[in-house]
């Protein structure tokens, strides 16, 4: 593995790890510290309640959103500035396409906050404020505005983890191909991105169901320690010994 770092990449890598960490830890804070939880995501009715009966909704999605823009924006396109000066003519071509992935999948996940942080919200509320006394046939409609928009969420979501998932097989591969980084990192991203993929697709099928549980606690416990081992690397590549400055 190559040592060597010139000084004037050292400051887009110690930014990119950062990004990668910090990210990391605003996203996971915003998820499972604030971010209300049900038994059944699939029972609407109850999710919806919990939704619309959270103060910090909006707020626990803006946290998502920049945790996650974080890493896509920073820790990843510090990682394409490190792999387009490898000697690995595929590793500098894939660090491309891995950067235009990364561009669409951050894409991907601002449309994804916007329908299920503000518009989702929205419709919980204006569905939970009709009191159960007045027509139903209002409450009903606005139930089924709520589910339209649920839904919605469910297909974003999906392409989401499918297309992080591709993000980590690009970079994994080109890590993999080249001396900048341990080539087992490569490796770790692959396996992450593979699994993501099959999360993206079982989502696609069954929604919030708890039958994408299994494959999505799997793809957590992959991506976000490779994103963990990402930034501690890429601050280590920093420390390296002196290079003279291209």
């Amino acid at each position: 593995m190559q040592t060597n770092t010139p000084d004037l990449e050292r400051p887009m890598l110690r930014m990119g790890s950062v990004a990668f960490l910090a990210g990391l830890v605003i996203a996971i804070v915003s998820t499972f510290g604030f971010h209300p939880t049900s038994e059944d995501l699939m029972d609407n009715p109850v999710v919806f309640a919990v939704y619309a009966e959270d103060d910090l909704w909006i707020a626990s999605h803006i946290g998502q959103f920049a945790g996650i823009l974080l890493i896509f924006a920073g820790g990843f396109v510090a990682l394409f500035r490190l792999l387009i000066r490898s000697e690995s003519g595929t590793a500098s071509a894939l660090a491309w396409f891995g950067l235009v992935a990364a561009i669409i999948a951050a894409s991907t996940f601002t449309i994804l906050q916007a329908v299920d942080g503000i518009a989702l919200k929205i419709a919980v509320d204006t569905w939970y404020a009709i009191p159960p006394t007045a027509d139903g046939q209002e409450k009903a409609i606005a139930f089924r505005v709520a589910e339209g928009i649920r839904w919605t969420e469910w297909g974003i979501q999906a392409y989401y983890r499918m297309l992080q998932g591709t993000v980590a097989i690009i970079f994994g591969v080109a890590i993999a191909k080249n001396a900048l980084l341990a080539r087992w990192i490569g490796a770790v991203g692959i396996a992450a991105g593979v699994v993501t993929i099959a999360a993206g697709v079982v989502v696609a099928y069954v929604g919030f169901s708890s039958i994408r549980d299994p494959v999505v606690n799997v793809s957590t416990f992959t991506l976000y320690p490779w994103i963990i081992i990402l930034g501690i690397f890429m601050w280590r590549k920093t420390m390296a010994k002196k290079m003279i400055s291209r």
